[in-house]
């Protein structure tokens, strides 16, 4: 069974929703089991940077020793592969999608995982449909986990389009609706 984690966006902030996110991730994961961090989705932070913080951050509210790797477009199947766990970071949903694509045998190697998990733009990702935030029109993701998910739901910051918000309302009524506020997460079992 692999268990999916959504995370409704804005990880990096230090606080107790954000600190139980990290302990569910690491949760089924033994000690030195390798987690695969994927920032394909940055367009503006130094991803090495943050890379080395939510490693140190996430080794201090978990106390687990894991070892982190930082994916690489390069060798993304061979990483994703000998992982145990694979997070995918937020950002730039088009670009992570269009990067995603190009492996097609993705979404079949990543149900061998133990733990997957997306955080706003890898939350879509994971999902089948999601909001926009910076366009307008509701997003077909991976489809792992068969749900409609609102990431930054009721955010001041980042909210998603209206009118992606209600085509996604008006879509697939068979697949669950999932609205998750900023640094709100919840996990799906497969």
């Amino acid at each position: 069974m692999t268990k999916y984690i959504l995370h409704g966006g804005f990880e990096r902030q230090n606080n107790e929703p954000n600190n139980s996110f990290y302990r569910e991730l690491v949760r089924d994961l033994p000690t030195g089991a390798t987690l695969l961090l994927v920032y394909f989705a940055s367009e503006y932070e130094e991803v090495r940077e943050a890379f080395t913080e939510q490693t140190n951050r996430v080794h201090e509210i978990t106390g687990k020793d894991l070892r982190f790797v930082l994916a690489t477009e390069e060798d993304f199947m061979s990483q994703v592969r000998q992982a145990d766990g694979v997070h995918f970071r937020g950002g730039n949903t088009t670009k992570l999608l269009s990067i995603l694509r190009g492996y097609p045998e993705l979404v079949t190697v990543l149900k061998e995982k133990k733990v997957i998990s997306g955080s706003s733009a890898g939350a879509y990702a994971l999902a089948k449909y999601g909001t926009a935030h910076t366009e307008q029109h509701v997003r077909e993701g991976l489809g792992l986990v068969p749900v409609r998910v609102v990431c930054h739901y009721g955010s001041s910051e980042l909210p998603p389009s209206q009118q992606s918000h209600e085509e996604l309302l008006a879509m697939a009524p068979e697949l669950e609706l999932v609205h998750l506020k900023d640094c709100e997460w919840r996990v799906f079992e497969q």
